[in-house]
């Protein structure tokens, strides 16, 4: 008995493989360790040992460590950051809170006292 695969021609053969190369190549773009690093805009060294020890997304192939464009997302997606607000902000906010209306309301000209100038 033979295989289906043994039936096919050598040029059907080299069509399928071409036609799955071609497929391949139009979803995904695979970058080398110093474009990915660029795209991200980290180091190097940063983005290799974060592949090969903190468990950043990446394709092996054999020696050949790459990237794809959905790597490098999910890579800047896990090390993004919220912004947090500054301490002046934090003390402001709590400083508004905690404010006990006074009776007269706004201050008035007549009202505001200034410092003489020495």
């Amino acid at each position: 008995m033979t295989s289906p695969e043994a039936i096919r021609t050598g040029a059907e053969r080299r069509a399928i493989i071409e036609a799955t190369i071609r497929a391949l190549e139009q979803d995904e773009v695979m970058l080398t360790p110093p474009e990915a690093a660029r795209a991200i805009g980290c180091g190097e060294r940063w983005l290799r040992d974060g592949a090969n020890h903190r468990g950043f997304p990446h394709h092996r192939f054999g020696k050949f460590l790459r990237f794809s464009l959905q790597d490098c997302r999910e890579i800047r997606e896990i090390h993004r950051e919220m912004a947090r607000p500054s301490a002046l902000a934090k003390a402001r906010r709590r400083k508004a809170t905690t404010r006990k209306p006074t009776g007269s309301g706004t201050a008035t000209p007549a009202s505001v006292r200034l410092k003489p100038v020495a």
